[in-house]
């Protein structure tokens, strides 16, 4: 049985069905209609209200968790008094919020930026705060041991990172003439700092005369070390740090050690070719980076160090030769051998060019391209050069290794980390 509305269209001048429902159904030799079942009303979903809340952070909210986080300010309140130290991470928070900007202007930053110390920071009061901190050495070094405490407690990597730079001044008692990276002339004096891998927080830091070693600036600051209560931890270098005589100083002194090797040296291809057949296996490949493969080797390595002056069996000028053993972490990389191909191309086909353009001056760097691999002929009619092919081959053997070297860290893939970490802290000092 349905429902129908009609209605009559003036302009056809008939009846039209408006609509159609229908109403039920009348069961054969029946009279009752029984209703059609009404469609099920939508039954009304009161969804329960959503707090939102926005929070804006500002930097000093940043710099109040890092020196939480970090112990920072829970070590400065246990060396210094309490106000010293609130004035201390005021003007460390100062100095990071404006990029070292000079102290002179932080009152008038301070006004806008609530710092731990609540009262005006001026000249008189951090001049006398500095004088103060400055002959309280017990605090100093107190501060210095509870950060070497917390590194202790979560690793003994310790990163290196050394530098020079130049001064004009006279009253500097670390300044000397020493290798000056800006070829001025003037006195120098290295900057060395020692941070933890694990944690990306500094150790200790040093200054020393700009004419020393980097071995002996490193063996200096290591025994002062000691005194913080880390007597051996194993010291993280890159690959600037990384030459025979290095290696040879840390290995006699039993200190640890893990740099990056130069893939060059005959030792160091001489491991590589001693694992090429093994290194692909799926078992080598390394779990944070399927893209490298690693093993490592443990060799015993001669080394000979001339002696400066006699001792025990030795006279000066006699070579002492001694054994270590080493282990090698031999890492491959298969996506960086087209990188070091289109590298080495670039520079040998530029320097092709100024040679045979006239110039005959060149960097250390790129005389050593010119050495081995390419082959300089000059005649009257101008330069003629050519590549040494076999050389080239022999170079392209080795493209996508580099070799770690450790005296202590035997896990390939824990020494990658932590060299990794190692290059990705110093961006952040850079």
């Amino acid at each position: 049985m349905y429902e129908r509305v009609t209605g009559y269209d003036a302009k056809t001048q008939k009846t039209k069905t408006i609509s159609t429902r229908l109403l039920g159904k009348i069961l054969a030799g029946t009279t009752e209609m029984i209703p059609t079942r009404p469609k099920k009303s939508r039954s009304e979903v009161v969804e329960p209200p959503v707090e939102a809340v926005r929070t804006h952070v500002g930097l000093q909210k940043i710099l109040e968790w890092a020196g939480k986080e970090s112990g920072i300010d829970e070590d400065l309140k246990t060396c210094f008094e309490i106000g010293d130290a609130q004035k201390l991470s005021s003007i460390a928070r100062y100095w990071v919020a404006t990029d070292g900007d000079t102290l002179p202007r932080m009152e008038t930053w301070q006004m806008m930026n609530p710092l731990p110390y609540e009262y005006p920071i001026t000249q008189d009061v951090y001049g006398k705060l500095f004088a103060s901190v400055g002959r309280n050495e017990s605090g100093l070094q107190a501060y210095f041991r509870s950060r070497a405490q917390r590194v202790s407690s979560s690793g003994l990597n310790l990163a290196l990172d050394t530098t020079t730079f130049s001064t004009y001044s006279k009253n500097q008692i670390e300044a000397r003439q020493g290798f000056n990276k800006d070829g001025d002339g003037l006195d120098t004096i290295k900057l060395l700092v020692l941070y933890s891998v694990e944690n990306r927080e500094p150790v200790a830091f040093s200054k020393q005369p700009g004419n020393i070693p980097d071995k002996i600036s490193l063996a200096n600051s290591l025994r002062q070390l000691e005194v913080l209560g880390l007597s051996a931890p194993v010291i993280v270098a890159d690959n600037g740090f990384y030459c025979q005589a290095n290696m040879t100083y840390l290995a006699r002194e039993h200190v640890k050690f893990l740099m990056l090797a130069n893939s060059t040296d005959k030792w160091v291809r001489e491991e590589i070719d001693a694992v090429r057949e093994e290194i692909g296996a799926f078992e080598n490949s390394c779990p944070f980076d399927v893209g490298v493969n690693a093993v490592m080797r443990r060799r015993q390595h001669d080394f000979s160090i001339v002696r400066q002056r006699t001792r025990g069996n030795y006279e000066a000028g006699q070579t002492e030769t001694f054994t270590r053993r080493l282990y090698v972490h031999v890492c491959y990389k298969p996506e960086a051998a087209p990188i070091q191909e289109r590298r080495l191309k670039e520079s040998l086909f530029s320097i092709k060019k100024d040679l045979e353009d006239g110039v005959e001056e060149f960097r250390p760097a790129a005389q050593k391209l010119i050495d081995n691999f390419l082959i300089v002929k000059r005649t009257s009619k101008g330069v003629k050069v050519s590549f040494k092919n076999e050389k080239i081959e022999e170079a392209k053997r080795y493209w996508g290794y580099f070799v770690l070297v450790s005296n202590e860290i035997r896990d390939p893939f824990e020494a990658l980390k932590a060299y990794r970490s190692r290059e990705k802290i110093e961006e952040l000092f850079a």
